[in-house]
């Protein structure tokens, strides 16, 4: 109804405002009027309501924006949490693997010098064992050429008659 009375008046003051030079004045104020008050009644019907909503919907948007602005310093935060976690982690192995390290290469020492220490036991025993071979080997060597020229010897001093006279007197005192 309000839209038909709109038209109706917009067509009255286009028809009039073209009419007699007279009252021409007062027509072209009206027709101002009602196209001034058509186009506040259109803004305000269609403007207003799409200012509204592009102001919501900027709105709406900036809080969006601020939420995941948040949303990131929350997750940046989680993150370098997490990362200097991982580093106090590393550290923490990497100190564990040192220490073990240290630990296995002492052993490792241990165990060489100990078997440094029965090898060097062992050559002595079998240097100590081979002295003793050798100078038993010796003293038999010794032993056989003593004899060999202590025969010699009695064989170029000792005749048939001193060699008789000796025999008797070992039998005469065993007897």
């Amino acid at each position: 109804m309000k839209k038909a009375f709109v038209l109706f008046l917009g067509t009255v003051s286009v028809s009039l405002a073209s009419g007699g030079g007279e009252g021409l004045m007062i027509w072209k104020v009206l027709n101002t009027i009602i196209l001034v008050a058509l186009i506040a009644w259109i803004v305000k019907k269609w403007g207003v309501a799409f200012f509204e909503n592009r102001r919501q919907s900027i709105a709406s948007m900036v809080e969006e924006a601020q939420r995941t602005h948040q949303e990131s310093i929350k997750a940046l935060e989680e993150a370098q949490a997490r990362l200097e976690d991982a580093r106090m982690k590393f550290n923490e192995s990497l100190k564990i693997a040192e220490e073990t390290a240290k630990k296995e290469r002492e052993v490792a020492l241990k165990e060489a010098q100990e078997m440094a220490s029965r090898i060097k036991s062992q050559a002595k025993e079998a240097i100590m064992v081979e002295i003793k071979r050798g100078e038993n080997e010796l003293r038999r060597y010794a032993v056989h050429k003593a004899v060999e020229i202590s025969e010699k010897i009695v064989k170029e001093k000792i005749s048939p008659d001193v060699e008789k006279e000796i025999i008797l007197k070992t039998l005469k005192s065993i007897s």
